[in-house]
């Protein structure tokens, strides 16, 4: 059975989703970041099923108007006039992604009915103030930016051109193996449950949902976790760890009190740095030779230097990958393509998203 949100559940849905939150004076890194407003030019019509890619006959899905003539431009600067982020808040340096970055305190939420106590369940919307890009770019100097079909939100990150949308510009592959408890530190299951406790003086900020998780036991006991088990939850304050399969057997000191988390890992070129921050969303497509990693949206979990990070859910599998903004909220113009060919040439945007 489905549920229903009632409309001040959408007001909260949506104030998260697009920002709008941010009015709390410590913005914490769970935070969302902010979106920005992005414009692409292949000829797309937005579905439930798009992500972004640079694969295809017609040159990839949700690629920005950075070369001349609907080119697709990954792991270059703009030639067009297409904006750089310009910085809205002195927390926050996004200015090697492209587009609008919006600032979450300018989204204005509506609700039908006529007043807050007279709500018709008709909707919530979310409202941005009209943006405006203006494009330098010209057919004479052969830098026009040519047709624009629609624009997108993506969640704001710091990535570089030099990787962002570029095929095979990361690698995924093994991350070290973390070990938990000890006979000092103990890691305790009871066999049947499908968690099981860390030591009170055991951290447990490495760990994430979609690490496979294993028991390593002591003097020939049972092991108390199935193979290919999964890290489904993370209780940070009571130190459990919930796994998709039943334990079966005790984990004690009397039979092994550690287990081991195992996941992969994302990282650059040695030539560039990813940019990128804890909490920031992405969207990491397979490249030319994997076929293993699950292509999805994630979010930056740790940031182990500036060449690699671990994600949350924990990424999968191994080989190349490519490296997106994730699609949050897509469009295409009712009236367009628009063309741009000359210095000045100029898209307005109004943003309202809604939930119903």
């Amino acid at each position: 059975m489905a549920l229903i949100v009632p409309q001040i559940g959408e007001v909260e849905s949506l104030r998260y989703l697009v920002g709008a939150n941010n009015h709390i004076p410590e913005l914490r890194e769970a935070a969302p970041r902010n979106l920005i407003l992005k414009l692409y030019s292949d000829n797309t019509t937005p579905a439930d099923s798009d992500v972004p890619n640079n694969d295809g006959a017609n040159g990839g899905k949700y690629y920005e108007p950075l070369g001349a003539g609907n080119t697709n431009t990954y792991g270059y600067t703009s030639i067009t006039g297409y904006p750089a982020c310009v910085n809205n808040r002195p927390d926050q340096q996004y200015i090697n992604n492209f587009g609008i970055l919006l600032n979450g305190s300018r989204w204005t939420l509506s609700r039908a009915g006529t007043a807050t106590t007279e709500l018709t369940g008709a909707g919530t919307t979310a409202s941005y103030p009209e943006q405006t890009f203006t494009f330098t770019g010209s057919t004479s100097a052969g830098t026009n930016a040519g047709n624009i079909y629609g624009y997108f939100l993506a969640r704001a990150h710091n990535m570089p051109v030099e990787i962002h949308g570029v095929k095979d510009a990361a690698t995924v592959g093994i991350g070290t193996t973390i070990s938990k408890g000890n006979n000092t530190n103990p890691t305790i299951g009871v066999v049947g449950n499908s968690y099981f406790t860390i030591d009170p003086n055991v951290s447990v900020d490495d760990i994430t949902v979609g690490m496979g998780v294993s028991h390593i036991t002591t003097g020939g006991a049972s092991v108390g976790i199935t193979t290919a088990s999964k890290v489904v939850g993370v209780d940070r304050q009571t130190k459990q760890i919930f796994i998709d399969n039943a334990l079966e057997a005790n984990i004690q000191v009397a039979t092994g009190s550690t287990v081991e988390f195992n996941f992969s890992k994302v990282e650059v070129g040695a030539a560039h740095s990813h940019g990128l921050a804890q909490g920031d969303v992405i969207y990491i497509a397979r490249g030319s030779t994997n076929a293993t990693t699950s292509a999805d949206v994630y979010t930056v979990h740790t940031v182990v230097d500036y060449r690699t990070f671990t994600t949350t859910p924990a990424i999968d599998g191994y080989g190349d990958a490519t490296l997106h903004s994730s699609i949050f909220y897509s469009e295409r113009f009712t009236n367009g393509p628009y063309n741009i060919q000359n210095p000045g040439d100029q898209i307005k945007v109004t943003l309202n998203v809604s939930l119903e």
